[in-house]
């Protein structure tokens, strides 16, 4: 978005708004299908389309274009309130816990490390493990991010961060050691295009980011060779927060 205005100031302008457009658009649902499955939050519904709207809205609103942003928040909350309706209605009620993403992890420690040790494990696993956590929104960063950091706060900072309820967070917290496995599963070439910028590797040496995609095992010293041309992307919302981080604590959740 071009403005200068910081989440939480954008939150106190817009986030009233956001939230009465989402019941609004909950309670034609309900007209329109009759009746709602009663096993769904509708809380957690409504908070997730709010906040996955007002994301998009501070990323993303042009005032250039000429739409006015109250109108294209309330698109985006329609449509986010439709897709999460949906989802939520279909979703499984399994709980996931960091146990889930710990047995990946080390199942992908175990596949990197080639013979070498715990230090050289960690090395090959943080770009993996980054690359996954590049994929979750920037909600689910700061989410998982105080969790991994302090398990008896993180409900009350991540409240705090997004404007949310600890209802939300808890069900998201759910939602993510789902997700997060799953994530870990990408292939070779997919984590290495994650990680690094195809581009500015291309325009230095062709051959040198075609070998890597293209070799079994990646080496400590391929890399850190490669390090200068990773991607760091800034979250929107707490941009002290990088996904190296979130790989470095998560590395040490697992005990690597």
């Amino acid at each position: 978005m071009k403005t200068e205005m910081t989440w939480n100031e954008f939150c106190e302008l817009y986030y009233d708004t956001a939230k009465r457009a989402a019941e609004v658009n909950l309670t034609k649902l309900g007209r329109k299908l009759g009746q709602i499955d009663p096993h769904v939050d509708l809380d957690y519904v409504r908070d997730t389309a709010v906040l996955e709207a007002m994301e998009k809205a501070y990323t993303h609103y042009d005032s250039s274009k000429g739409t006015k942003i109250t109108t294209f928040l309330s698109t985006l909350v329609h449509n986010a309130v439709v897709d999460t309706l949906e989802k939520e209605s279909k979703a499984a009620a399994k709980q996931q816990d960091i146990d889930d993403v710990k047995t990946v992890v080390k199942a992908i420690a175990e596949e990197e490390a080639d013979g070498t040790d715990g230090a050289e494990a960690r090395k090959k696993l943080i770009p993996r493990l980054r690359a996954a956590m590049d994929k979750l929104s920037a909600s689910d960063q700061i989410i998982l991010f105080y969790y991994l950091e302090d398990r008896k706060s993180y409900i009350a900072k991540s409240v705090e961060a997004l404007k949310v309820s600890e209802n939300f967070v808890s069900v998201r917290r759910n939602r993510i050691f789902k997700q997060l496995p799953k994530l870990m599963e990408m292939t070779r070439s997919e984590y290495m295009k994650a990680c690094y910028d195809e581009s500015t590797v291309f325009a230095s040496n062709t051959t040198t980011f075609k070998s890597i995609i293209g070799r079994g095992k990646i080496s400590v010293m391929r890399e850190e060779a490669m390090a200068a041309f990773r991607v760091r992307q800034a979250n929107p919302i707490l941009p002290s927060l990088n996904t190296d981080m979130l790989a470095e604590l998560l590395c040490n959740e697992c005990g690597f």
